[in-house]
């Protein structure tokens, strides 16, 4: 029949490059589920960092997951060791959300048929099914970015699956196990998980500059102690324990307990779902709040909320100002750090206080 040999094949084997951060990890879940409705028998695969192999076993979505550790060396080194995998799957169609110029080589030299994605950082001619980027959707929230592939894939292969998304969703579903091994880390650190419960996460593993001062953490935790009565449960990355323990050490008050080498990030997650409120830096954190569900307020300084906030109804910010910001650094040059300390534990503590008394929004 005339034209027919134009019509692409529904591809049955479909391999994901997931991005490189819990953060951005969160981001991409609702694309990560309309993928799915476009597919919805498909062998689909992710290829990913191994420290996000849990959250994305969470959602269900993965019949399978190729993951990489930080031992296969660099981008060129890993892209050849990870050819070999990507090609033993027989691959399709590859979905590349990360914009490396790595996952568009690898997924060519893996001799994978389709390679879908955006024509950033130079790897045009590596992807055949090119997302057009409009300067519009660079004004939107990162999760529409990642729609977007989803929706010119569907309209690529002519599916008609793909439904627009008013609201998409971000949520992580928290069964009743993950929930009780949560409640027994808690209870083993001597946290009674069933009075109120304030979660802190001082750290940033990929930007010192977006860190709020330690001693405005221990001076908000010492009033949140005073105003609601709350436990403390500060959360982190396991190097991240000194840098929580000195806060610990610069309060006034009890109640403060450090979990950041006794939680993974299923863990935190459930401890967050118990919690009344998340307090964190710019960073995976709060997007991970925002995932359990519970109500979050993210601290911005050198980098603006928009497009990269956690996204979700419970979700708030505070943002600090300085003539230098935003910047983007990720160690800030300016003495003082001015976008940060602009922010005082007073300010962040009576919004704290005013969200804790609004309703949760239905999710």
């Amino acid at each position: 029949m005339r034209g027919a040999k134009n019509v692409q094949p529904t591809p049955t084997r479909i391999v994901v490059r997931g991005v490189n951060w819990v953060g951005d990890t969160i981001m991409t879940l609702p694309a990560i589920r309309a993928l799915r409705s476009l597919f919805p028998s498909a062998h689909i695969a992710f290829w990913v960092p191994e420290g996000l192999e849990s959250l994305l076993r969470m959602t269900g979505i993965p019949d399978e997951i190729i993951s990489f550790g930080k031992g296969q060396g660099g981008a060129f080194k890993r892209s050849f060791l990870m050819k070999s995998r990507l090609a033993r799957g027989r691959f399709d169609l590859a979905v590349l959300f990360q914009n490396a110029f790595e996952s568009a080589f690898t997924a060519w030299m893996a001799g994978i048929k389709l390679r879908e994605g955006f024509s950033t950082d130079l790897r045009g001619p590596l992807v055949n099914i090119k997302v057009p980027l409009h300067p519009s959707i660079l004004k939107h929230h990162q999760v529409y970015y990642y729609l977007e592939i989803v929706q010119h894939l569907d309209n690529f292969l002519k599916l008609g699956r793909y439904r627009n998304l008013t609201e998409p969703d971000c949520l992580l579903r928290i069964n009743s196990r993950e929930l009780e091994m949560a409640r027994q880390i808690l209870l083993k650190e001597g946290i009674n998980p069933e009075a109120l419960m304030m979660c802190l996460c001082p750290g940033s593993v990929n930007s010192e500059a977006k860190r709020w001062p330690a001693e405005y953490f221990a001076e908000l935790a010492d009033l949140l102690v005073d105003e609601t009565g709350s436990q403390i449960i500060f959360l982190g990355a396991t190097h991240e324990e000194n840098l929580i323990d000195g806060i610990i050490g610069r309060m006034k008050r009890g109640h403060a307990f450090n979990l950041a080498a006794k939680s993974d990030l299923v863990s935190s997650l459930g401890i967050m779902n118990l919690s009344e409120m998340v307090i964190s830096n710019d960073t995976g954190s709060a997007h991970l709040g925002a995932a359990a569900g519970t109500k979050v307020l993210t601290i911005f300084g050198p980098t603006v909320a928009g497009e990269t906030a956690p996204f979700g109804k419970n979700t708030f910010v505070i943002q600090g100002k300085a003539p230098c910001a935003p910047c983007r650094e990720h160690h800030c040059r300016t003495p003082g750090h001015p976008c940060m300390k602009e922010v005082t534990p007073a300010m962040v503590g009576q919004k704290a206080l005013s969200i804790m008394a609004l309703p949760d929004v239905e999710l």
